[in-house]
């Protein structure tokens, strides 16, 4: 069964571009286009990893990563927060519970990269309750 992956997005140039690469690495990809639709469907999907872009409009990637890591169950869940703004907010999203913050646009490489080495990571965990 592919790890299920739910990318936070809302350009959506940026958002198909990932939902390609990630689609053509065999994972299944899920899509949100704000905080507020990433919780929802992280809640209603549990995804294996999670993607996420820090400025968005109604609830931005940083409040969406402190919503779901003061939930038990999103505890260890692996997110990556993609961002094209400087370092302050690049802190911020790993004071808040990020695993990885890479910059945008020169992020598909790193990406991958980062994909593979947190679901690894995931994998060697116990598993998670339901």
């Amino acid at each position: 069964m592919p790890k299920k992956i739910l990318v936070v997005e809302d350009n959506a140039d940026s958002r198909e571009l990932i939902h390609v690469l990630l689609t053509r690495m065999g994972f299944d990809v899920l899509d949100a286009l704000d905080g507020r639709e990433g919780l929802y469907k992280a809640h209603a999907e549990h995804p294996d990893l999670i993607i996420t872009d820090i400025g968005m409009p109604h609830l931005d990637g940083i409040g969406m990563i402190r919503e779901l890591r003061a939930q038990s169950y999103f505890e260890k869940l692996p997110i990556v927060a993609l961002t094209s703004y400087g370092r302050k907010q690049r802190e911020e999203a790993i004071e808040a519970g990020a695993n990885r913050v890479l910059r945008k646009p020169s992020v598909f490489d790193s990406l991958v990269k980062a994909v593979k080495e947190l679901l690894a990571e995931r994998d060697h965990e116990v598993p998670r309750p339901l």
